[in-house]
């Protein structure tokens, strides 16, 4: 059970808990995801007050409640507006809740872990955490508005919020670094150049041939199937060709000092329509790249001729 659904728990009861706890949970809860669960978890011990003052505030409600039940003999729901007031106050309090989370939380720019604030390195991955706490990151610049954790551009004047940014320029790092290591690892192959992000470059374990993927994540299906065509042409540009028994686009050769080089596209799509997966090898096209069609072979006489 998360930390709000067993604050609420914890707080409510009885058929007013269910109505209250409901409410509150579509109210508060894509907040406190978007601030991480572990992190908000670990902050949990310097909230008990918090917690304490929504438990009374609930409480109260429930005594109301029973304090009617008790008079009339069957359980009444509390009144419309007890239900506002009791509502206003538990999200009043969880939303203090998350945001005192958020001002004393950082995110690692690597792994996407939460960390207290006191702390440089991500105690996950080790990677080194950003300067600004998550608070920090979504007051605007520009008016000062404090947003809502998650947020990218300032509901107040619209501009981008420095979490934003620097998320982008952390996958902007984070994609030339995995260039950086395909011309080091894949230097015979022409680099990706057909945008996208979030790249990927990885050994397939348990290949014939040495055998790394490629992948890269593009704004949609179209956009997807474009960049890959494109990349087939820069390889026919660089000397690749359709080779073997079976030649195709999909599956493009190139032999230089007896070494061959494969591109594998046949299956780049088979696992997410936006996110292609590129397949790089030194394998040998099928039939070899001096295969030729064998001719037919002609019948004697006069039938063959007519008909071989």
């Amino acid at each position: 059970m998360g930390l709000f659904d067993k604050l609420i728990k914890d707080a409510v009861s009885g058929a007013v808990g269910n109505a209250v706890s409901e409410a509150v949970k579509k109210a508060v809860q894509p907040k406190a995801d978007a601030l991480a669960a572990d992190a908000v978890n670990q902050a949990a011990n310097a909230l008990n007050q918090t917690a304490n003052q929504t438990a009374a505030a609930a409480g109260a409600v429930n005594q109301a409640a029973a304090e009617t039940q008790s008079a009339g003999g069957t359980e009444a729901a509390p009144s419309k507006e007890e239900m506002q007031a009791a509502l206003g106050t538990l999200g009043s309090l969880l939303g203090g809740f998350a945001q005192h989370a958020a001002e004393n939380m950082k995110i690692c720019p690597k792994c996407g872990e939460g960390a207290s604030a006191d702390k440089d390195f991500c105690p996950s991955c080790g990677a080194r955490l950003p300067d600004m706490t998550v608070a920090d990151g979504v007051k605007c610049t520009k008016c000062g508005r404090q947003n809502d954790p998650g947020t990218r551009f300032c509901a107040g004047c619209g501009e981008k919020l420095p979490a934003a940014i620097a998320a982008e320029q952390a996958a902007a790092e984070a994609d030339a670094a995995v260039l950086k290591e395909w011309t080091e690892k894949l230097p015979e192959f022409p680099v990706w150049s057909c945008g996208g992000s979030g790249m990927a470059l990885e050994l397939i374990p348990d290949t014939e041939t040495e055998t790394h993927c490629f992948s890269v994540r593009l704004e949609s299906g179209a956009a997807a199937q474009n960049a890959v065509s494109q990349y087939r042409q820069i390889l026919m540009q660089n000397g690749f060709t359709k080779e073997g028994q079976y030649p195709s686009d999909e599956h493009l050769y190139k032999r230089v000092n007896g070494v061959s080089m494969h591109v594998d596209t046949e299956h780049c799509f088979e696992g997410d329509a936006d996110c292609p997966s590129i397949y790089f090898n030194h394998s040998q096209p099928y039939g070899g790249y001096d295969y030729k069609k064998p001719e037919k072979k002609q019948s004697g006489g006069l039938f063959g001729a007519l008909f071989g």
